[in-house]
């Protein structure tokens, strides 16, 4: 049987879910700033994660979702959403960075290699895919666990963003067919949203895993 401690040890505190929540929140922030502004520089139009609810509606039942709506579900995703869903992957899926790492290996690279089938491959998406690649050997190596963990999970907001919602809103495969660029900026904004917003989070929570911890290994008191 799994012992009281352990089962109130998954459960979170008040304090931990709006610490998961403010995570979200700065996390979400950062984001803000690299697709509205940053991104807007460099490509000269922003990302805009609120379209794609709109092109999920539009593609899928012919609606429109009205701006202020979508932008109140981005932030929704982005400050409840991707938190509470952090949460329950890291707590109760085993080995979870592996197996979200081998997800986004995986699927990005069967749409590169059918990109590559189309004759669509260039020399952009080639850096884009190397730059992946990268990103996720570099668990390999890096001294903190806790932020490459952050960072996976960072990768795994960009694979459900364009690898899931992206093709059910009638787009390209992780956008890879509007020629890269996009799909780039919205790689490294996700990849920053997920690590800032897990390492608030996580940062927070130390303190408190070693109280419990502490807790459960004192003498019983009779």
């Amino acid at each position: 049987m799994i012992a009281a401690s352990s089962v109130r040890s998954l459960i979170p505190s008040p304090a931990s879910v709006i610490r998961l929540f403010v995570g979200g929140l700065i996390g979400l922030m950062v984001w803000e700033l690299w697709a509205r502004v940053l991104t807007k520089a460099v490509l000269g139009y922003p990302l805009e994660p609120a379209g794609l609810i709109d092109a999920i509606a539009q593609h899928n039942f012919g609606l429109g979702v009205p701006y202020l709506l979508r932008e109140a579900l981005h932030y929704a995703v982005g400050i409840v959403g991707y938190p509470v869903f952090y949460y329950l992957v890291s707590r109760f899926v085993p080995r979870w960075p592996i197996v979200l790492d081998a997800i986004v290996f995986a699927t990005f690279t069967v749409g590169v290699a059918m990109l590559m089938a189309r004759g669509g491959f260039t020399p952009v998406h080639f850096i884009f895919y190397t730059a992946v690649l990268g990103l996720l050997a570099s668990r390999f190596f890096n001294a903190s666990s806790a932020l490459a963990d952050a960072i996976t999970w960072g990768n795994f907001t960009w694979f459900n963003a364009l690898g899931l919602m992206a093709p059910i809103g009638g787009l390209s495969f992780y956008l890879l067919g509007e020629g890269g660029e996009l799909s780039y900026m919205s790689f490294v904004g996700h990849v920053i949203y997920g690590a800032v917003a897990v390492w608030w989070f996580e940062r927070g929570e130390l303190p408190m895993a070693s109280s419990r911890e502490r807790m459960d290994t004192s003498p019983a008191r009779m």
